[in-house]
């Protein structure tokens, strides 16, 4: 697979690689969601209600609760926010984030899927799911996030201590 394939938009065909990692039920929902939203469904924040700083400030909450270990309550919010507006990577990033803390990693690959696929230079989420990968036993997965990332924030000095972080699990796992 070529790199610019690699780090293309998400497209419908890719999601059975989502449900490799998650329960049937809520792989099926996101199938639907991805499926929908690619073929012009309008998303629940297109409908009204909540704005952007309120969306924001209801993330702050979710974020407190996830910065005291309140896990399934900020699981709650950021899955809220991911359904809400599904195009915001930092929301499905969160929920990622809360699925690792918990040892959910499946859930975790999935979330930091959906992040990277609504932006393809989330660094971020790409190291987190790389880690994620790492830890629920899919090596060489995760060695391709490592690389990805290195090869990405090449040129770009304000990612380099992720990049550093890349490279140091890379040669961690190097050592096994």
């Amino acid at each position: 697979m070529k790199k610019t394939e690699k780090l293309s938009r998400f497209n419908p065909n890719q999601s059975k690689n989502v449900s490799l990692f998650m329960d049937s039920s809520i792989a099926e929902y996101l199938e639907y969601m991805i499926h929908g939203f690619y073929n012009g469904l309008q998303v629940l924040c297109e409908l009204g209600g909540l704005s952007n700083d309120e969306l924001e400030t209801i993330y702050a909450l979710g974020y407190n609760y996830f910065t005291y270990g309140k896990y399934q309550n900020a699981k709650e919010i950021f899955n809220m926010l991911a359904s809400y507006a599904p195009y915001t990577a930092h929301y499905w990033r969160a929920l990622g984030a809360v699925n690792q803390q918990m040892e959910n990693y499946r859930e975790a690959i999935a979330a930091y899927d959906l992040a990277i696929a609504t932006d393809e230079l989330d660094i971020v989420s790409r190291l987190y799911r790389g880690e994620s990968r790492l830890l629920s036993g899919y090596f060489d997965e995760a060695i391709e996030d490592f690389k990805d990332i290195i090869e990405i924030t090449v040129d770009k000095p304000n990612f380099s201590d992720w990049s550093k972080r890349a490279e140091l699990l890379l040669s961690l796992h190097k050592l096994k």
